[in-house]
């Protein structure tokens, strides 16, 4: 077992290859977005990488990072070598390094698989919070019958409601190099709450924009003359959509904003010929919930994040 601040592009190119392993065996990622982008990052004395290898293959690799007083991780073994002990000396490393200096260390079980939760249960932990993934073909969606001037190039159409936006309020695309510090003002505003998307720092978006399916067009704002009020970030890889992030400044929620923007990202993606949408929201969000099954999106999978006190 070995511990690294950073990684070799090597190691990096082993431990893809086995989370593509894990994916075809398991029927799904092992590992989020946020710990993907991790393996090629420079070292940080707040992260953390372990790789358990065999011969020269890597056949269990995990990420932890230090998250104010408490830790969040993500751990997988190779199929071939589950049950024999790599996953419980990967999270003894990750208990190792942080030693006393958090409160509590939160898991991500991707998918809710049975044996995910009995090792969750068997080293201690107790689950904390459940990620829902949506989906729905767009093909039949109710359209709204007309857009606000200005926006809906390309757009569908249908017989629902048109959509309709407060006086003085206008939906634009997302420019680079301009819009950063407001995007991120908002971003923080909506998920304050949030325990990783509302503390997003400016090298997260600069990160997000350097990579190939980001594109600004596809990132639709609202605003008016006081700044931004909302986004709607849509995300496309392999030729599936995805609401990426939704947020509202908090001085627009309760206006319908959250929904028009809903609409014209959905409008977005289906103008670019997009069929199939994902998207995640947390069980607890039951606003985000309700809004998402509104509009004849159906849960398709269940992440668990799993959570031990350590003092």
């Amino acid at each position: 077992m070995a511990q690294h601040a950073s990684l070799p592009g090597r190691d990096i190119h082993r431990i893809v290859t086995m989370a593509l392993r894990c994916e075809t065996v398991d029927g799904i990622a092992p590992f989020n977005e946020e710990t993907t982008l991790a393996l090629s990052r420079g070292p940080s004395p707040e992260r953390m990488h372990f790789v358990a290898r065999q011969d020269d293959k890597v056949i269990g690799y995990a990420g932890a990072a230090m998250v104010g007083e408490g830790a969040e991780a993500e751990l997988a073994v190779d199929p071939d070598h589950r049950g024999h002990g790599v996953g419980s000396a990967l999270l003894a490393e990750i208990l190792g390094w942080l030693e006393a200096h958090i409160t509590n260390l939160r898991v991500w079980a991707h998918g809710d698989r049975p044996a995910a939760g009995g090792f969750a249960a068997a080293h201690g932990f107790t689950r904390d919070r459940v990620l829902f993934q949506f989906s729905r073909d767009l093909e039949g969606f109710a359209w709204p019958s007309a857009w606000p001037e200005g926006i809906g190039r390309n757009w569908p159409v249908g017989d629902a409601r048109a959509v309709e936006i407060a006086s003085g309020v206008r939906l634009r695309p997302f420019r680079v190099g301009r819009d950063e510090a407001e995007w991120l003002r908002v971003n923080a505003a909506a998920f304050a709450s949030h325990p990783e998307q509302g503390r997003w720092t400016a090298a997260d978006l600069a990160a997000r924009e350097e990579e190939t399916w980001f594109d600004p067009d596809g990132l639709i704002v609202a605003e008016d003359e006081a700044g931004l009020l909302g986004f709607h970030w849509t995300k496309v890889e392999d030729g599936v959509g995805e609401v990426y992030v939704l947020g509202v400044d908090p001085r627009a929620q309760g206006t319908g904003l959250g929904r028009t923007l809903t609409l014209a990202g959905l409008a977005h993606l289906a103008a670019h010929g997009i069929r199939q949408v994902d998207l995640y929201a947390d069980e607890s969000n039951a606003k985000a919930v309700e809004l998402y099954q509104s509009q004849g999106f159906a849960v398709v999978r269940t992440d668990v994040q799993w959570d031990k006190r350590l003092r």
